[in-house]
């Protein structure tokens, strides 16, 4: 199961949607310190948030891109002491996430430009770049528009398109409401959405003050930019070291639609036995599969 590569044609299936998990605080992990936060000035663009684990002297850096309605702490918190034991570890929170760059509208050019921003910001060199999910939008992007920048290219529970149910009947004309709707009652919704089983517990109480600091507007933004994006036709090219890892039991996306990728790719998958929330699920092997893959895009 682990290291397999696989070298078929590439596959136009996209990944399907479906209604989003109630997810329960007792089923998840998070670590319970986080290593230091930082502000970085981005010049022309604002100032961007993101946790700093130093790593071994002359260590490349690993920069972690979180995953839809997530931070770099929900998506990370425990991924991040582990790589640090090899490399610099970077999570920053993207743009209307958490305490990331306050926008006027989710782009992901414009995060994978953030990404760029922050990297010469803090004078860090080539990184690997691990992707999660819409972070995996994110890291294709920056990878397209920066090789220069990536030493290596990690895709975890990602696709190169997503089917998204908001572009289609009903659920486009709750998307158009949603957008019209008083931010109040649109905030309300959101809370209300992700609110996990348990909410009221001191863990369940963290994660809500997270998801408190989201834009919800560019909430809306992030998933239909999800809907537009397809990097089918360009993916193929990349020319720098790459893994993904596959979570099987994903029905955000489809297990099948994420081997799609790797073989578009054409780089190695690892698969666990896990479904999308596989990092705050199942942590121990989800970072174990992360840190081997990073260490084998280096090698």
């Amino acid at each position: 199961m682990f290291g397999k590569t696989h070298t078929r044609k590439p596959s136009a299936q996209r990944a399907s949607s479906s209604p989003i998990e109630r997810l329960d605080v007792k089923d998840l992990h998070f670590a319970d310190e986080m290593p230091g936060g930082r502000e970085v000035d981005l010049p022309g663009r604002g100032t961007a948030f993101v946790r700093i684990a130093d790593g071994p002297k002359g260590a490349t850096t690993v920069l972690l891109v979180h995953g839809l309605f997530a931070t770099a702490d929900l998506n990370w918190s425990l991924a991040i002491p582990v790589l640090a034991s090899r490399f610099r570890v970077v999570a920053p929170d993207l743009r209307g996430h958490g305490r990331g760059l306050p926008t006027c509208r989710f782009d992901g050019e414009e995060c994978a430009d953030d990404l760029a921003a922050i990297i010469r910001a803090l004078e860090l060199g080539p990184v690997i770049v691990v992707g999660y999910s819409l972070g995996g939008l994110v890291a294709q992007l920056f990878a397209r528009r920066y090789p220069d920048l990536v030493a290596g290219l990690v895709l975890c529970a990602t696709a190169t398109s997503f089917q998204v149910p908001t572009g289609q009947g009903l659920l486009r004309a709750v998307d158009w409401a949603a957008r019209r709707a008083p931010e109040p009652l649109r905030r309300a919704a959101l809370m209300a959405m992700l609110a996990p089983k348990s909410a009221k517990t001191p863990r369940g109480q963290w994660m809500m003050s997270q998801v408190r600091r989201h834009d919800t507007m560019a909430m809306l933004d992030a998933i239909a930019e999800a809907g537009r994006f397809n990097s089918s036709d360009w993916l193929g090219a990349n020319t720098v070291p790459a893994e993904v890892i596959v979570t099987t039991e994903d029905r955000t996306v489809p297990a099948e639609t994420q081997r799609a990728m790797s073989r578009t790719l054409g780089g190695s998958v690892q698969e666990i036995e896990a479904d999308h929330f596989a990092c705050i699920k199942c942590p121990r092997e989800f970072n174990s599969a992360l840190f081997a893959a990073c260490v084998r895009v280096l090698a």
